[in-house]
């Protein structure tokens, strides 16, 4: 039987400091188990996660948090161990970027979004969250998603690979946790060194000191 270590993102799976951390040390607890085989992230209620806390940000305004929250979400692109989104509601934002970054997303087939707002907020992407989010969608869905802000029903995400599967609530688990299954068991070294080196120009640009502001666009005359 395969250990199963899982992470809940509470409320409306929104991040600040706390919720940050707590989120990062489920990641390295699960990475220090030599049992572990499986990591599970998963919502509650209505919400997978609505992404950065807005209200907290504006409260405590620090231009080194999203970075941070980017190095988080980079801990799982060279994780030693399969990470499974079980998509349990709405993924906004930064939320939507940690099922991106997920090995495999298991999508609630008949309530919640994929989404990601920016363009409807007069936002542009940052230059962290612009490359992952780049790297991980294919054409279709970079324009589904970045380019119109659509709100991508679980059926929609499919069409568009965004998700690898849907399933009733109720089956979100054993599904996610059969997709993973040829990943468990692997070479924890070999296993992480192969992901980042697929994911290494992410890495290379999470890890750096790169300035990461809004990405500005030219000046229309």
């Amino acid at each position: 039987m395969a250990e199963i270590h899982r992470h809940k993102f509470t409320g409306e799976g929104r991040f600040n400091e706390q919720s940050l951390e707590a989120f990062h040390d489920a990641m390295l607890a699960a990475f220090a188990d030599d049992e572990a085989q499986v990591l599970l992230l998963q919502g509650e209620g209505k919400n997978f996660s609505q992404g950065l806390d807005l209200e907290w940000m504006m409260s405590n305004p620090s231009q080194g948090f999203v970075v941070d929250c980017m190095r988080v979400v980079g801990r799982m692109l060279d994780a030693p161990i399969p990470i499974v989104s079980l998509v349990t509601g709405h993924a906004f934002g930064l939320g939507a970027m940690i099922v991106l970054a997920s090995d495999y997303r298991v999508m609630k087939a008949d309530r919640g979004f994929f989404c990601l707002p920016e363009v409807d907020l007069n936002m542009t992407l940052t230059v962290r969250m612009n490359e992952l989010v780049c790297s991980k969608l294919g054409p279709k869905a970079l324009r589904a998603a970045l380019l119109t802000g659509e709100r991508v029903t679980a059926e929609r995400a499919l069409e568009l690979e965004i998700v690898d599967a849907i399933a009733p609530l109720e089956s979100l688990e054993v599904l996610g946790l059969e997709l993973a299954a040829p990943m468990m068991g692997k070479s924890r070294r070999s296993l992480s060194g192969l992901k980042r080196g697929l994911n290494q120009p992410i890495l290379e640009l999470i890890e750096s000191d790169v300035d990461d502001g809004p990405i500005v666009a030219p000046e229309f005359e």
